[in-house]
C-alpha cells in the first residue's frame, strides 16, 4: 500500500469524525423517492430522495439500503478459461491458476449452461459463435483476432462500464485490463443499467459513471467507505458492489483476495448496506482512477454533507430505525 493511499485514507476518516454536534442533528430530508427491483425482480428496494444541500452545490443526495453482493469485473482474476465455475481453488487449494466468478456471469443469457463456453473454447474461439455465448459488453474482444482478450495465464479480460484512465476508451481492443476500474483496488458500487423498458431513475437524478458515493455498515460496527459508481449491470438487480468495497465494509485487509467464487460470497459479501450517492457533474470523479482518489472525494463530499454521524442519525430517524 502507498504512502500515499494511507495520507487519503486517513484524511477520509479525519472527515469522517470532524463532525459538529450541531450538524449530527440536522436532518437530510430522506423522502421515498422511487422503488427499483432485486434479486431478479424476487425483492425490492425503496430509494430515497434528501434535501438540496447548499455545500455540495444544492444537489440533493439519493440513499438505499440493501445487502450487498459481490461483483468482480474489471479485475483480471474473474473469469478463467480453465476454471469456468470459479470452483477449482474451493476443490483443490493448491490449484492455480483460479478464477474467482462463474463464466455465466459473463454470457450475453447467464441462464445458459457453462457447457456453452467451453464448446466455442474447444473450438479455438470461433467469432460468431463465441460472441453468442459472452457478453462484448463484459469480456473484451481482441482489435486484431476477434477473439476474446485472453492473458498468457489463462485470464478472460473484464470490463467496466467506464474506465480507469483518460482515452480508455479509445483503446479498447488492445486486452490491457489495467485500462478498466479494478474491483481489487477501486470501491465502486453497481448500478442497474437502463433498458427500454426499465428506464434508469438514478440516470434522471442526475447519477452517472463515476459518480460520487459513500457506503455505511450498520451501526453495530460503522465502518464508512467511499467509492464511485463503477459499472451497471441486470435492470432487475441493484445490490452489488465490487471486491474492494465489500472488502472494507466487512474489515478485511487490503492485501486481502478471494481464493475463488464460493470464498468472494462467505467472506467478502458484505451485509445490509447504506449506499449515499451524491448526483451532478461535480461529483463525478474525474480520470484516473485510483483507490486513494476514491477515498479522497468521497471523504470531502461527505464532509460537505455533514458527516458521517449525521448519514447514521438521519438513516435511523427517517429511513430505517434498526440500521
Amino acid at each position: 500500500m502507498s504512502g500515499t493511499y494511507l495520507a487519503s485514507a486517513m484524511a477520509f476518516v479525519v472527515a469522517l469524525t470532524a463532525v459538529e454536534s450541531e450538524a449530527s442533528a440536522a436532518g437530510c430530508g430522506f423522502r421515498h423517492k422511487f422503488t427499483r427491483s432485486d434479486e431478479q425482480g424476487a425483492t425490492s428496494v425503496k430509494v430515497f430522495e434528501g434535501d438540496l444541500v447548499a455545500t455540495l452545490g444544492n444537489i440533493r443526495p439519493l440513499l438505499f439500503i440493501t445487502s450487498l453482493k459481490v461483483n468482480t469485473d474489471g479485475t483480471k482474476i474473474s473469469y478463467h478459461k480453465d476454471d469456468v465455475t470459479g470452483r477449482r481453488c474451493a476443490s483443490d487449494p493448491s490449484a492455480t491458476p483460479c478464477g474467482i466468478n462463474n463464466i455465466r456471469n459473463a454470457y450475453r443469457n447467464s441462464a445458459r449452461p457453462t457447457s456453452d463456453f467451453t464448446a466455442v473454447r474447444d473450438a479455438g474461439f470461433p467469432e460468431i459463435k463465441t460472441w453468442k455465448v459472452l457478453s462484448s459488453d463484459i469480456i473484451e474482444k481482441n482489435a486484431v483476432t476477434k477473439q476474446p482478450c485472453i492473458t498468457s495465464d489463462g485470464y478472460l479480460v473484464s470490463m467496466t462500464a467506464d474506465v480507469a484512465v483518460a482515452g480508455g476508451f479509445t483503446r479498447v481492443g488492445d486486452c490491457d485490463q489495467s485500462k478498466w476500474i479494478d474491483a481489487l483496488s477501486m470501491p465502486a458500487v453497481v448500478l442497474p443499467k437502463a433498458t427500454t423498458s426499465t428506464p434508469s431513475q438514478f440516470n434522471a437524478h442526475g447519477i452517472r459513471k463515476r459518480s460520487t458515493v459513500v457506503a455505511f455498515s450498520r451501526s453495530a460496527t460503522n465502518r464508512v467507505v467511499a467509492g464511485i459508481v463503477g459499472d451497471f449491470g441486470p435492470a432487475n438487480e441493484i445490490g452489488e458492489a465490487n471486491i474492494a468495497m465489500n472488502r472494507q465494509l466487512n474489515g478485511l485487509p487490503e492485501s486481502d483476495l478471494p481464493k475463488h467464487r464460493q470464498d468472494a460470497i462467505d467472506r467478502f459479501q458484505a451485509g445490509r448496506t447504506a449506499v449515499l450517492l451524491f448526483p451532478g457533474n461535480d461529483m463525478i470523479l474525474a480520470r484516473p482512477i485510483s483507490g486513494a482518489r476514491i477515498s479522497e472525494a468521497g471523504g470531502a463530499a461527505l464532509e460537505k454533507f455533514g458527516g458521517a454521524q449525521k448519514v447514521y442519525d438521519c438513516i435511523r430517524s427517517e429511513v430505517d430505525a434498526t440500521f
